[in-house]
């Protein structure tokens, strides 16, 4: 492995770990609490914070996100085998008009 290709792989590395691990996001709905206006009965509205209900739809998230970094990884996989391919054609002058 050279050495571009481990620079590479640390950075996908990092990417990875933040976007799972070092990066702790409360999807938790968290109750807001209201100070009450002197005296009047009236409640607000309860304010509602949108997440996860379960550990069902926190795990889901979680998965979801797995997938699209997963697809992405082999779509750039696919891009380096057809730059990889096209350099290769450019190398052995396929596709020039003045051939040898």
């Amino acid at each position: 492995m050279t050495a571009k290709k481990k620079w590479i792989a640390l950075f996908l590395l990092i990417v990875f770990l933040h976007s799972f691990v070092l990066l702790k996001i409360d999807f938790a709905q968290q109750t807001v609490q209201e100070e009450k206006t002197g005296t009047t009965q009236e409640e607000a509205p309860e304010k509602i914070v949108p997440g996860p209900q379960g550990i069902k739809e926190s795990t889901s998230m979680y998965v979801f996100i797995a997938w699209v970094w997963l697809a992405i990884l082999v779509l750039v996989y696919f891009l380096r085998l057809k730059i990889r391919e096209v350099d290769r054609l450019l190398e052995i002058r396929f596709l020039s008009e003045k051939k040898k």
